[in-house]
């Protein structure tokens, strides 16, 4: 009997060290993105051209404000807003930032982007995707599949729960319904 409680007992110890450990490992991971916490405020940031330096970080890469035809579809990384505390009723881990992009198609055919096929990545190469819950709920009545016709362009937001904006290098922006197939701007300068 002794026997049995001891074993028992340690196997228990084992599962609550696991337990700890996968909460400290999912708390350190402050890139990822979730529903995080509710609140019923709002909270606008700053609005910023850029996410860090003076000059671009990306030389080879178009950059803000410069429109790149990707895959069927014309991109322009118009604006960025950073220090935003929450979104509708959703809170970030870390700090969300907000990209504006207007999308039109390139050719005659209308064209569906998805807002939540989309990624920043660190100068690192780490790469940091939307928060699915604050894009959805960051343009009331916006779904995440925007319908686009020729020479109707529409201004899109991506919302991304990030540790830290300086650490942010470039986007990557996917004409794709499952996304891939990217292309980057430099969203630094």
């Amino acid at each position: 009997m002794w026997i049995s409680l001891g074993c028992g007992g340690l196997f228990m110890v084992g599962i609550l060290l696991v337990g700890v450990l996968l909460f400290v490992v999912a708390d350190n991971d402050d890139d990822s993105s979730g529903p995080g916490s509710t609140s019923d405020s709002e909270t606008d940031g700053g609005t910023s051209s850029g996410l860090g330096n003076e000059e671009r970080s990306n030389p080879d890469m178009p950059g803000l404000d410069e429109q790149v035809e990707h895959a069927g579809m014309l991109f322009t990384i118009v604006e960025v807003e950073t220090g935003v505390t929450s979104v509708e009723y959703h809170s970030p881990r870390n700090e969300y930032v907000v990209m504006h992009v207007e999308v039109e198609p390139a050719g005659s055919q209308d064209v569906e982007f998805w807002r939540d096929e989309q990624h920043l990545y660190t100068y690192s190469g780490r790469q940091i995707p939307e928060d699915y819950n604050a894009t959805r709920d960051h343009e009331d009545g916006v779904p995440l599949g925007v319908e686009i016709s020729p020479g109707e362009p529409q201004v899109v937001t991506i919302v991304f729960d990030v540790r830290d904006p300086s650490e942010i290098s470039h986007m990557g922006l996917s004409a794709e319904f499952l996304g891939g197939n990217e292309v980057y701007v430099d969203v630094t300068g």
